[in-house]
């Protein structure tokens, strides 16, 4: 399972993710959608371990 709660990343005074939370539970699926620069590669990368995020 995968739970992110309050998910924080700053790069400057840009936020690139903001307060985000959600849960993925064994077997489901879950597809992350949104334009160019919604923090999409971000989030990820805070979720893998692979940027420190802010908070969250």
């Amino acid at each position: 399972m995968i739970e992110v709660h309050g998910l924080t990343k700053r790069y400057g005074r840009l936020v690139a993710v903001d307060q985000l939370s959600f849960t993925v539970r064994p077997g489901e699926v879950m597809g992350l959608v949104g334009p160019n620069g919604a923090g999409k590669t971000t989030t990820l990368r805070c979720v893998a371990g692979i940027l420190p995020p802010h908070a969250g």
